[in-house]
């Protein structure tokens, strides 16, 4: 088990190297935050409570997205270029020769990248929509934890589907 937490240490410092695009992608994604909320809420304004929801949850749902939008690896940036370009130059021989699960290997990895993204990607952007926009937080305490556990299972689940 230590050796995927290595591993997974090592997916985190890789992505963290790359300071001027976290920053960029920040920047990015805090720009896409601001054009969506504004969307919302003119929609919202024209049809109130629409879906059941009120304008301060949807705003939450929009920064949500953008903040997990990376994380997720929803449009792609994950593992799968390196392991596309592993096995086409036969490297993949020595990942299988390894005392360790490959599939365990590349999903820690991942799960490294997208801790990353959550922490550099995500919170910046979640934290200045909440300054700009009233957002709707969980009145429970336990929600928090059920929320990362959540955003966990979501990024194995993305990981799985991925790797198929």
């Amino acid at each position: 088990m230590r050796l995927y937490a290595v591993v997974a240490a090592g997916g985190f410092r890789r992505y963290a190297t790359y300071r001027t695009a976290t920053a960029a992608g920040v920047f990015t994604n805090t720009v896409f935050g601001f054009i969506m909320a504004y969307t919302y809420i003119a929609l919202w304004d024209v049809r109130p409570q629409l879906g059941g929801y009120d304008t301060s949850q949807a705003l939450t749902y929009v920064w949500l997205g953008q903040a997990l939008l990376m994380s997720s690896a929803l449009m792609g940036g994950g593992f799968e270029s390196e392991l596309v370009e592993r096995i086409r130059t036969g490297d993949i021989a020595v990942d299988l020769y390894r005392p360790a699960d490959l599939q365990l290997w590349w999903l820690a990895a991942d799960l490294g990248r997208a801790a990353f993204h959550l922490l550099g990607r995500g919170v910046a952007p979640m934290f200045l929509g909440a300054l700009a926009f009233d957002l709707a937080f969980p009145g429970s305490l336990w929600t928090w934890p059920a929320f990362l556990l959540s955003v966990f299972l979501g990024v194995v689940v993305s990981f799985a589907i991925r790797y198929l």
